[in-house]
């Protein structure tokens, strides 16, 4: 998705700018901070020249009174003389004060008060009568030294002055650059964070166009409840089932709208599911509900209700309900039943009469077999009875001829017996033991003898054949197809070759 994929981008974006940002803000209270501070300094230099041209003031205001009260003595001049006397020092005092920064200023000030201490006991002194008053020629050197210091503490103060008002441009123009910056930034950033929001909102819009027009096309009914369980959505098919339109059925309970449930138990059943969905945040699907639409009242049909809750980062805002129509899966499955109760029905009754014709079989084989035996044994009886009495009168082929009819009556006995324990073999279990394939070899090849003399045929028998489990009978009657099939089917005027052998192979 294109918001997941671009998030991690965004948000290094966004926490860049966010940096950038709260740099240039620190930039800019700080900026803030420097300009307060050289404005505060300006003052501080202001006032302190403002307190130097004061105390000159009072250091020429105090001379002219002297002046004054040494032409003409006046009270009233007396107490201002004496004021601006007592004032001096407080102005020294203050400027020492404020200018403890400045190590020239102090040193400056140091020489200036022991100056005006002087030059203030000259004044006092000038004003006693019987004093002599100082030479004019000390006076204007005190004056002119004074003059000096101040101006000297002036030009010094002018000088930081001068210094601290261009700081104050400077740090006034880095405050305004990084107001700049700070607001550009901000307009960036906030020009982006809009951006990405349009991008995303508009994506946002355009999945859920999508997932709302594919919730409205699909099969099943689709309604979405919040965590109150009032309906926020429903589709077509939810509509036409509960027979209410979504903008009716919006900000309802969904079991004011849920109208369709056959029983009391159905409408239980779903309250149940939603409160355990919302509840435990674990889905809960398979659950059966019958009952008849709006649409068809007449018709109950069936559904399986799945609800998932709505999580969004953890938080549970609601649930999806799905209901699939399984009314013809239903029937169908019914049928199908109904269709296997038939069919195994069927099955019984087909195998009972194969049952029964199989137990025909075996007592028509029980019969034949048992009717067999009386004319083999007369058939023995006289081979014996001959070869017993008449075998001075035959000769020798005819003896060897008469051995073999006996043989063959034996053989065809054996064979008989068989035949009456194989119509058997349903009710008796087939008597297995070892077998040697030698005399299983050579009983079928007495029972084709007369073929074998017929065909001209080649028969070579390998030494050592294995004994086998099995049983003989039919180990002898399976040769005996093999054989009879390997001298039947060969080509015209062809002589039969028949080789039997045994090889042992590896098992897995």
């Amino acid at each position: 998705m294109i918001i997941h994929g671009t998030h991690r981008y965004v948000n290094f974006a966004a926490a860049a700018s966010i940096v950038v940002l709260l740099v240039a803000v620190s930039t800019l209270a700080a900026g803030i901070r420097r300009t307060a501070e050289s404005w505060r300094w300006v003052i501080h230099t202001r006032e302190v020249l403002e307190h130097v041209q004061g105390t000159e003031n009072l250091i020429n205001e105090a001379d002219a009174l002297q002046k004054s009260l040494r032409l003409q003595h006046d009270n009233r001049d007396q107490a201002q003389f004496q004021a601006r006397l007592a004032e001096i020092p407080r102005e020294v005092t203050m400027l020492t004060r404020l200018t403890t920064d400045n190590p020239v200023q102090q040193r400056a000030l140091a020489d200036f008060r022991r100056q005006l201490d002087e030059y203030m006991r000259d004044l006092q002194v000038g004003l006693a009568r019987n004093v002599p008053y100082p030479s004019r020629d000390r006076e204007q050197a005190m004056r002119q030294t004074i003059a000096a210091q101040v101006d000297a503490m002036q030009a010094e103060e002018r000088r930081l002055l001068a210094l601290r008002e261009q700081t104050v441009v400077t740090d006034r123009g880095r405050t305004i650059a990084a107001a700049g910056t700070v607001s550009v930034l901000a307009v960036a950033l906030l020009l982006f964070v809009r951006a990405m929001a349009r991008r995303d909102a508009d994506f946002l819009a355009a999945q859920r166009a999508n997932l709302d027009t594919t919730l409205r096309s699909i099969g099943e009914a689709v309604i979405a409840v919040d965590t109150f369980g009032r309906v926020r959505f429903m589709n077509r098919v939810a509509e036409r089932l509960l027979g209410c339109d979504e903008a009716r059925a919006r900000a309802q309970p969904l079991t004011t709208v849920f109208r369709i449930a056959a029983s009391r138990a159905d409408d239980e059943a779903l309250t149940d599911t939603l409160r355990r969905v919302l509840a435990e945040r674990q889905a809960v699907t398979g659950v059966p509900l019958a009952g008849s639409s709006p649409d068809q009242p007449e018709t109950v049909r069936e559904w399986l209700l799945n609800c998932h809750p709505l999580a969004v980062d953890g938080a549970v805002l609601g649930a999806v309900i799905s209901m699939l129509d399984v009314t013809d899966l239903k029937r169908a499955q019914r049928a199908l039943g109904e269709a296997n109760l038939l069919l195994e029905r069927r099955i019984r009754e087909r195998t009972a009469q194969l049952d029964d014709a199989n137990t025909e079989l075996r007592a028509f084989a029980h019969t034949i077999a048992h009717d067999l035996r009386a004319p083999l044994r007369n058939v023995q009886g006289y081979t014996d009875a001959l070869l017993e009495d008449e075998a001075r009168n035959l000769s020798g082929a005819g003896r060897a001829y008469l051995a073999r009819i006996h043989a063959v009556a034996q053989r065809m006995d054996r064979l008989v017996s068989d035949l009456l324990a194989y119509s058997q073999l349903s009710r008796t279990e087939l008597r297995l033991q070892p077998v040697g394939l030698d005399r299983v070899v050579r009983l079928a090849l007495q029972d084709l003898d007369g073929q074998v003399q017929a065909s001209g045929a080649r028969i070579d028998v390998g030494p050592g054949l294995p004994p086998v489990l099995g049983n003989e009978a039919v180990l002898a009657q399976v040769f005996g197809n093999l054989l009879g099939n390997a001298l039947k089917f060969v080509a015209p005027g062809m002589r039969p070759e028949i080789a039997i052998a045994a090889r042992a192979t590896a098992t897995s």
